[in-house]
This record gives C-alpha cells, structure tokens and sequence, in this order.
C-alpha cells in the first residue's frame, strides 16, 4: 500500500508539471492561492514545502528556475546547538505577490515579502525585502533599481510585434530588424 501511495504521488507530480494550468491547479490544491491568467514556467516545487503560505494575484508570470522559500533553513543550526532550550523550530513567512508581476529566470523570493502590483523582478535577483508597486527590482539582494514606467520608456527602441506568431514567421521577422 504504501509503494502504491508512493507511486501515485509521483504521477501526481509529473502530471502537475506538465503544463502552467495544470501547475496552478495542483499548487491551488496544495493550499496557494494564484490568481486567473497566472503563468508558471517554473516547476511546482518552486512553491516549497508550504505552498498555503504563498499568495499570488493575476496576470503574474513566473520564469524557469524561479524559487519561493517561506522558510529560513538557518534556524536548523540553531535547533542543532540547543537554541531554543532543546527545542525544535522553524522560522516561516508569507509571501504575496501581486498583480501583472514578473519574475524573471532563477529569481528567489524570500520569506516575509510582498512585491506589489506591475513589476519586474529580474532575472537572477533575491528578493529580501518589500517591493513596492510599479517597481523594477534587480540584484543580490534585490532593490528597486527604477519604475515600470522608465522601464517601458528604455525598452521602445527594443520591442518587436512578434508575440504570438508562428515560429518560421517570428524568426524571418526577428533576422530582418534586431540589429
């Protein structure tokens, strides 16, 4: 019985991670509450071990290798050198992110953090702190480096009407005018 358990958690997962609506939909199961239109092109595990403990809104869009920790690990050390009077503990937080936010490939959101509505997050960036709505954020840790709006203003001379072609087509489009 217990091998068969076993077994079907397995297909539950592969399962779960095979689309971004079947992502939302397990992780919806698992406690998370994520917002219509929510794109997940990471894993489910990117969710960790309490995925009740995450909030995300709509229209948000989260890149490969993403990683939300609602945990600190540290604390094990601690536990481990009788801290807490012998004590075994955890240090846990929320995370809630709001709508229309990116983040972008490899990204960790760390516990206790909320990053508002209309943001970017950037690639590769640890976001410890709050961020605020309408805000870009890249680095280690993360800061707020300028709004969406300077953001949308130096990205015109870059952005091409290729959303949504087909691939022949976008790749014919994208060899003739990135310069």
């Amino acid at each position: 019985m217990k091998m068969l358990k076993k077994i079907i958690r397995r297909f539950k997962f592969y399962y779960a991670n095979r689309s971004m609506p079947t992502k939302a939909e397990y992780l919806r199961k698992q406690g998370a509450k994520i917002g219509k239109g929510t794109r997940l092109n990471c894993s489910t595990t990117a969710f960790g071990s309490e995925p009740y403990l995450i909030e995300v809104g709509e229209m948000s869009y989260f890149s490969a290798g993403v990683q939300l920790f609602t945990h600190d690990g540290g604390v094990m050390t601690l536990n481990n050198m009788g801290f807490f009077d012998g004590k075994e503990m955890d240090k846990m937080g929320r995370i809630k992110i709001g709508n229309n936010v990116y983040i972008g490939t490899n990204a960790m959101v760390l516990p206790d953090v909320t990053i508002g509505d209309n943001c970017v997050i950037g690639a590769g960036a640890i976001v410890t702190k709050n961020i605020p709505s309408g805000s870009v954020a890249a680095g280690v840790p993360a800061k707020v480096i300028c709004s969406v709006e300077e953001y949308g203003k130096r990205a015109k001379s870059k952005i091409y009407p290729t959303m949504g072609m087909p691939f022949l087509e976008k790749k014919k489009f994208l060899m003739e005018n990135v310069k």
